[in-house]
């Protein structure tokens, strides 16, 4: 398992049943907060907008000056 910035990446494997047999199938599994990720690795993610409570309330800020 590898750690970078406390996002574990690891594979994983899930069995899909086709014709009444079980074939395994591995996937690749990445765990932690989505602003992690996206700073960690922003090529990979820059597909997704996500805003953060924290992002909402300096909007709030600047709407209200």
């Amino acid at each position: 398992m590898t750690k970078v910035w406390g996002i574990k990446i690891y594979t994983k494997v899930q069995h899909k049943k086709i014709n009444k047999t079980y074939v395994p199938e591995m996937m690749g599994v990445i765990e932690a907060p989505i602003t992690k990720m996206m700073k960690a690795y922003p090529a990979e993610f820059k597909f997704m907008r996500h805003q953060t409570k924290r992002d909402k309330l300096e909007d709030r800020t600047i709407k209200k000056k």
